[in-house]
């Protein structure tokens, strides 16, 4: 019997019963893969954006409370020993500066720190100028050359701008307690709204309302 004969039919059959993809075939998957990277593309571009615009507004929020804590607490003055925190918690007295169109609201709180008979004009000042809160100050009887970018920093401007930001005496017509005659001011309200750009006229605000409190007022609180 020839075996070679059987094993070329075989392999010739083998062979024969094989096929290829056909040009529409291959063009159609062709089309799917792109079809898909692009999906895939626009996905990850709206992840990217969306990722972008929260981190934006976590660093809005971040910078917000900052401010805050250093117009409560002190923003830190001086070196080494000589460190200082200058604020309204640990104030001698305060003052409301600037002007809204609201009566007794301002855009700017001066404080005086705690008296030191050596440096009695010592002083430190939050106050609201195109867009951004400053600071200036007097330290040791030395004031800075040039007021600080405090909110938002220089490096963030164009990006974070500040819409308002009031002072007004939290005692107001006794809402608090019942002033006494010529008592100083003691406790303010704060109102803080900010903004931030996300993308392209896009933005995120956020708006806090707080009050602060000298923590040496020379008064006995009499509740009305």
């Amino acid at each position: 019997m020839n075996l070679n004969w059987l094993h070329k039919t075989k392999a010739f059959s083998i062979v024969g019963n094989q096929k290829g993809f056909t040009l529409t075939e291959l063009l159609s998957v062709i089309l799917i893969s792109t079809l898909l990277i692009v999906i895939a593309g626009v996905g990850l571009s709206v992840f990217f954006a969306k990722y972008q615009e929260i981190n934006a507004f976590v660093d809005l929020q971040k910078d917000s409370i900052e401010f805050l804590n250093y117009l409560k607490n002190g923003y830190n003055v001086g070196t080494g020993n000589m460190l200082q925190f200058n604020g309204v918690a640990s104030a001698k007295s305060l003052e409301i500066t600037g002007r809204t169109y609201d009566l007794g609201v301002g855009t700017g709180l001066r404080i005086v720190p705690p008296f030191r008979e050596e440096y009695p004009y010592d002083f430190i000042h939050f106050y609201l100028r195109e867009g951004v809160i400053r600071l200036n100050y007097m330290f040791n009887g030395v004031q800075v050359n040039y007021p600080l970018y405090l909110f938002p920093k220089r490096s963030e401007l164009g990006r974070i701008k500040i819409e308002s930001f009031k002072v007004s005496d939290a005692n107001a017509y006794n809402a608090l307690f019942v002033n006494k005659v010529n008592e100083p001011l003691c406790i303010v309200n704060i109102e803080l709204k900010a903004s931030v750009k996300t993308a392209k006229n896009k933005y995120r605000y956020v708006n806090y309302k707080t009050t602060m409190a000298m923590k040496n007022m020379s008064r006995t609180t009499e509740i009305p």
